[in-house]
C-alpha cells in the first residue's frame, strides 16, 4: 500500500488496483462502463492515469460503519434518473377515421401430427444424390 504521498501523484491502474484490493480489469470495466463515476481517471494517450487524491477521496466517500449503510448508499449511488425524450421526439397521435369491425373467420381446424409430418416432408429440400443410396 501505498505511504502517505503527494495528492497529485499519478498512479497506474495496477498501482490503484493494489490500492483498492482490486483486480485492475475490475478498474477497467468501471472505466468502459461508468460503472463507478466518482472514480476520476486520466487518458493520456494510450496510458490510463489515476490523481492520488481522486482515488483517496473515492475509497473515503465509500467507507461505512454498517452493511445496512453501505447497500443504501450503493442503491442510492445507482439511482438513476430517467431520461426524457424531447418534446418533438414524441409522435402526436395521429387521429384515424373508425373501420366498421370485419366479419370474424371461424379458427382453423387443428392439424394432426401427421398432417404436419406431411407438409414439412413435402417441404424439405432433397437429399443430394449419391448420400443415401446405400439405403436402396
Amino acid at each position: 500500500m501505498l505511504a502517505a504521498t503527494d495528492p497529485n501523484r499519478m498512479l497506474t491502474t495496477h498501482e490503484v488496483a493494489d490500492l483498492m484490493g482490486l483486480q485492475p480489469t475490475t478498474l477497467a470495466a468501471w472505466r468502459e462502463t461508468g460503472a463507478q463515476p466518482g472514480l476520476a481517471f486520466f487518458k493520456l494517450g494510450k496510458a490510463v492515469r489515476y490523481r492520488y487524491a481522486d482515488v483517496a477521496a473515492f475509497i473515503e466517500a465509500r467507507r461505512a460503519d454498517s452493511t445496512l449503510i453501505a447497500c443504501m448508499d450503493i442503491l442510492r449511488m445507482k439511482r438513476v434518473t430517467p431520461k426524457r425524450a424531447p418534446v418533438a421526439a414524441i409522435p402526436s397521435p395521429v387521429m384515424r377515421p373508425a373501420v366498421p369491425a370485419q366479419p370474424s373467420t371461424p379458427p382453423e381446424p387443428a392439424r394432426s401430427a401427421s398432417t404436419r409430418h406431411q407438409r414439412r416432408k413435402r417441404n424439405a429440400e432433397p437429399a443430394p444424390p449419391g448420400l443415401f443410396d446405400f439405403l436402396d
